[in-house]
């Protein structure tokens, strides 16, 4: 039986979830905890002992910048996780940052989250829709998708979560109790394998180093 928390044992239907990586990340360290990127994709798909979904899980990377020395050894590591996200069964949606200062890039996925949404809607034709993001300008996006018979559950720590987003949702999937459930984060660069994913481990815990902010 899956010991993830419940997401409300949905009837059988199809379940497109979209991922803000940056988003996650952040969540998992303001709980001192790792990501356990196959926990994370049974929690949004509903994927439990018994369950009957079908599902897609969109995973959206912002990548260090190409081309900059000071960024390569990170960019490495990242795309060594990103390899792994997509022979685990991840589709995975990069995108290149440009250089923000102070050992920080930028590279915002927002955009690219929005158009595919709609795009793959039409493609996949889901009953459920779940975003995982913090992001106030989904707001739009999600009553978009509602407006279509679509449901939107948003996922999020629930503490954090602003009142724009919260009302665009049908549903919230809180975050905090299966985080909780993970390992304390291992710092990149002491004994982690790439991608953050230490010796024996069957997945990879969150990358560490310079971020995107």
């Amino acid at each position: 039986m899956s010991q993830t928390p419940s997401t409300g044992n949905r009837p059988q239907q199809r379940i497109l979830a979209l991922v803000d990586e940056s988003h996650l990340l952040s969540a998992a360290r303001s709980l001192n905890k790792s990501i356990d990127w196959i926990a994370v994709r049974e929690y949004l798909l509903d994927e439990g002992e018994g369950a009957e979904n079908v599902g897609e899980i969109v995973v959206y990377v912002g990548l260090p910048p190409i081309f900059v020395p000071e960024f390569q050894e990170l960019r490495a590591r990242k795309l060594r996780f990103v390899h792994w996200l997509r022979i685990h069964g991840f589709l995975v949606i990069t995108k290149d940052g440009v250089p923000s200062g102070d050992n920080h890039y930028k590279a915002d996925v927002d955009l690219l989250m929005a158009v595919d949404a709609m795009d793959l809607v039409n493609q996949i034709r889901p009953d459920t829709v779940v975003l995982l993001t913090g992001d106030p300008d989904f707001a739009h996006l999600g009553i978009s998708l509602r407006r279509r018979g679509i449901r939107v559950e948003v996922a999020t720590i629930e503490q954090s979560i602003g009142g724009e987003l919260r009302a665009c949702a049908s549903a919230i999937l809180d975050l905090k109790p299966l985080l909780a459930r993970f390992d304390v984060l291992r710092l990149e660069g002491k004994g982690d394998q790439p991608g953050g994913r230490p010796e024996g481990s069957p997945r990879p815990l969150s990358p560490d180093g310079m971020d995107a902010e």
